[in-house]
């Protein structure tokens, strides 16, 4: 009786932990990174992002250039099931996308690409990265 005991609560922890490893989460309201066609999720409120490109064209940290650069992400978000198409961007005059994107109850916030680009680095799309942070809204 014991054993089985014992065999049970195994199975169920082994369980448990499966499901939460299923979720490549981020938490509301904390910075996270995310790769390009990386999906991370938020399980408990039912919501993903995933980047499909990064354009960073900021100027690298060992050049000399006239202009910052710009830095544009596309993805894609879903919340409860509806899809949006996430365009972000640092400067929204010259790509017409927004710094922030807001549904009805979140908003998602570009805070920086990583890594800063330099002349070793540029064209490595394998090794672009965002991060973002997601808040609920304040009704």
């Amino acid at each position: 009786m014991t054993r089985l005991l014992i065999v049970f609560l195994l199975l169920c922890c082994s369980i448990l932990s499966s499901c939460n490893e299923d979720c490549r989460g981020f938490k509301i309201g904390s910075e996270f990174e995310i790769a390009v066609n990386e999906a991370l999720e938020n399980c408990p409120e039912n919501i993903s992002i995933t980047i499909s490109e990064i354009q960073d064209s900021r100027c690298p940290s060992d050049g000399n250039c006239i202009w910052a650069g710009m830095i544009m992400v596309d993805g894609e978000l879903r919340v409860d099931g509806t899809v949006y198409d996430l365009q972000l961007s640092n400067i929204p005059q010259a790509s017409g996308f927004q710094e922030e994107f807001s549904t009805s109850e979140y908003t998602i916030k570009l805070i920086d690409p990583i890594p800063f680009p330099n002349f070793s680095n540029l064209g490595k799309a394998a090794d672009k990265r965002v991060i973002l942070i997601v808040s609920k809204r304040s009704t």
